[in-house]
């Protein structure tokens, strides 16, 4: 059964200053990162060093529902395998310019069967969604996502659609990841998940953070910086949209 939602809220955060790895957030910090100590090359090296079937990028399909020369991009490392520690993650995909006013999440489990589908309405404008599955998924298991763009004249035609897919591993913390991950301060979260290579987490802080006054500039250049370290250079600069 096929449910329609608004995109995800932002949540606020307002706990600052911070600093996480010795990079302040702050309003009036400069942007001065240590590379060998950067939240992208720290995350980087703890990603799971395991791939998984998927895609990142959408290929061609019959038609134009896609327009201009970006494609719908999944914001996953190059493994197509991101983990995360909650049971309703964030998944994070660019939307190119395209013909379709809406998208469908489908989230599948091991054994290929279906456990959340969702449709979600589409911004006019391109950029990168926040999305939600609408059901809880499972710890110590493995779970693959796909985005859809529902293309067809009339939403149903296969042929005129474009994907991208790739897992989510859904781990049990340990009691002391756990006290991390429900820290008062953000910036502490934050180093949590990015040392602990939680992949959903540091993209959903980051992403938070952006729509802070006070951080979203420093938030913004160490969220490029994360996309750019797993080869997705080119949509590093699109704009966060609801």
């Amino acid at each position: 059964m096929r449910h329609v939602v608004t995109l995800v809220p932002a949540v606020a955060l307002a706990l600052l200053p911070l600093t996480v790895g010795g990079v302040a957030f702050a309003q009036s910090a400069p942007i001065v990162v240590s590379q060998a100590n950067s939240l992208a090359a720290r995350l980087r090296a703890n990603l799971p060093n395991r791939g998984a079937p998927g895609s990142r990028f959408g290929g061609a399909t019959r038609g134009s529902c896609v327009m201009g020369n970006q494609r719908l991009t999944a914001l996953l490392p190059n493994t197509n395998l991101g983990q995360t520690a909650v049971a309703k993650p964030t998944f994070f995909v660019f939307v190119p310019t395209s013909t379709a006013s809406q998208g469908e999440l489908v989230i599948t489990d091991a054994q290929n069967r279906d456990v959340s589908t969702t449709v979600v309405r589409l911004p006019a404008q391109p950029g990168i969604l926040a999305l939600q599955p609408t059901v809880e998924l499972n710890p110590g298991q493995d779970y693959r996502w796909s985005f859809t763009l529902l293309c067809g004249a009339d939403g149903d035609d296969p042929s005129a659609m474009v994907s991208v897919s790739g897992v989510v591993e859904r781990i049990q913390p340990s009691t002391d990841l756990a006290k991390k991950l429900a820290a008062n301060n953000v910036g502490d979260r934050l180093s949590a998940a990015v040392d602990a290579g939680l992949w959903y987490e540091t993209l959903a802080i980051l992403a938070d953070l952006q729509r802070q006054t006070t951080t979203k500039d420093m938030a913004r250049s160490e969220w490029q910086a994360v996309l750019s370290a797993v080869g997705l250079d080119a949509i590093a600069h699109a704009p966060l949209v609801q």
